[in-house]
Parts: structure tokens; C-alpha cells; sequence
């Protein structure tokens, strides 16, 4: 206060001595700056305070700004890797489709055969065991009735005594003899 009581005292002697001369604006210059003066010693906390809460607000903008930027590039950073990982993945599966596609391509005509000659392997062991069941039967029949023949022919040529079949037997004999 004592320097702003001194600078008045120091004013109104070179207003009174006309050294400075007063005129409106003057006077309106210097009632501002008196005011701005008053208001700067008097409410400086109070603007302070209000500066300090804009730029604490402030500051705390951009650091929630910022921290969302840099969250969001974050996710556009992991979307971007598994977006590659996915064409990479998508590339590879591609990949195996084709190598598949190639081996069941190359391979079906290897199954179709395989699989024919299991049914037709199936199919001719069945027709082998139906042969050896003919095959017995036959010769079971043949022998019945080669047995029907030898007995017919025992009748006739010792019972019956007709010299056609004695005839027949003796040549068979001889033929028997020889062979031995």
C-alpha cells in the first residue's frame, strides 16, 4: 500500500504543477489501469484458482483424449494383427484344401477298387465255397450213381449172366492189367 500511496502523492503533484495534463482519455486511462490494478491485487486467488481449475480441466481433457486414442489404436492394432493372423489362417486352410482335395482326387480311384474288389473278394469266396458244396454234391452223386452202375453191372453179369456185360467186363479187366 505504501507504494501505491506514493505513487498518488507523486500524480497529484505533477497534476497540480501541470506537468501532466489531464484530459479524458487520460483520465479513462488511468482509471482502467487503477481498476485493472485494484482487481488483479484483490481477486488474483480467485483468478488463480480459476485458471489453475481451466487448466487442470483442460489438461485432463486431453489426457482422457489421448488416453482414448491410444486405447482405440491399440484395438485397431490388434484387430489389424489377428485380421493378418485371419488371412494367414485362411491362406493355410486354403492351402490344405487344395492338398486334400489333391489326395482324395488322386486316391478315390485307389478306394473305388478297393472297395469293388472287398465286395467281389466276398462275392467269389462265396462262389468258391458254393463250388466245393457242388463239387461234393456232384461227386457224391456220381458215386451214387456209379455205385447204382457197379451194382447194375455186378447184377447183370453174375446174376442175370448177359454175355454182352461179361464180355464188357472182361475187356475192363484186361484193360485194368495192363495199366498195372
Amino acid at each position: 500500500m505504501l507504494n501505491f500511496s506514493i505513487i498518488i502523492l507523486l500524480l497529484l503533484i505533477f497534476v497540480s504543477k501541470n506537468i501532466i495534463l489531464l484530459n479524458e482519455e487520460s483520465l479513462i486511462l488511468l482509471c482502467f489501469i487503477m481498476f485493472c490494478w485494484v482487481n488483479f491485487t484483490r481477486l488474483r486467488g480467485s483468478i488463480i484458482t480459476n485458471f489453475n481449475e481451466q487448466a487442470l480441466t483442460i489438461h485432463n481433457t486431453l489426457k482422457n483424449s489421448f488416453d482414448s486414442i491410444v486405447k482405440i489404436l491399440n484395438l485397431n492394432l490388434k484387430q489389424k494383427k489377428l485380421t493378418s493372423n485371419l488371412i494367414t489362417d485362411f491362406f493355410l486352410l486354403k492351402n490344405h484344401a487344395t492338398r486334400l482335395n489333391k489326395t482324395i482326387t488322386s486316391n478315390l480311384p485307389l478306394l473305388q477298387t478297393r472297395g469293388t474288389q472287398k465286395v467281389y473278394t466276398q462275392r467269389l469266396f462265396f462262389i468258391q465255397r458254393l463250388e466245393h458244396q457242388t463239387n461234393k454234391l456232384v461227386a457224391l452223386l456220381l458215386i451214387k450213381k456209379i455205385e447204382k452202375i457197379a451194382f447194375l453191372k455186378h447184377c447183370y453179369t453174375m446174376e442175370i449172366s448177359v454175355p454182352n456185360f461179361t464180355c464188357n467186363y472182361k475187356i475192363s479187366l484186361r484193360e485194368c492189367i495192363e495199366v498195372i
